[in-house]
């Protein structure tokens, strides 16, 4: 039975998976807040603070979107390596 077959999380899993959580959260809760205050008919009170909610989404979703691909595209990669340091090779099962 082998001892394990998945591959350790590395940090950078770990900081890219955070991030992305974290801009796509914080997007979702922009969208929300616009659609509550929007549909009550109400103003968001400062300027500033208005164009945060209304553009950042815009920017935060695709990074988040572009973060999730970095992650896979790091799991593939650390995988591969693990995987092949981890195999014995063709040579030594003979």
């Amino acid at each position: 039975m082998p001892d394990e077959s998945r591959p350790p999380v590395s940090r950078l899993q770990r900081t890219l998976a955070f991030f992305s959580l974290i801009l796509i959260g914080l997007s979702v809760v922009a969208i929300i807040v616009l659609l509550i205050v929007g549909g009550a008919g109400m103003k968001i009170p400062s300027t500033q603070l208005q164009y945060f909610v209304q553009f950042f989404p815009l920017v935060a979703l695709p990074l988040g979107a572009l973060g999730i691909i970095a992650l896979f595209v790091v799991g593939m990669v650390e995988r591969r390596k693990y995987n092949q340091s981890h195999t014995p090779s063709a040579r030594q099962s003979k």
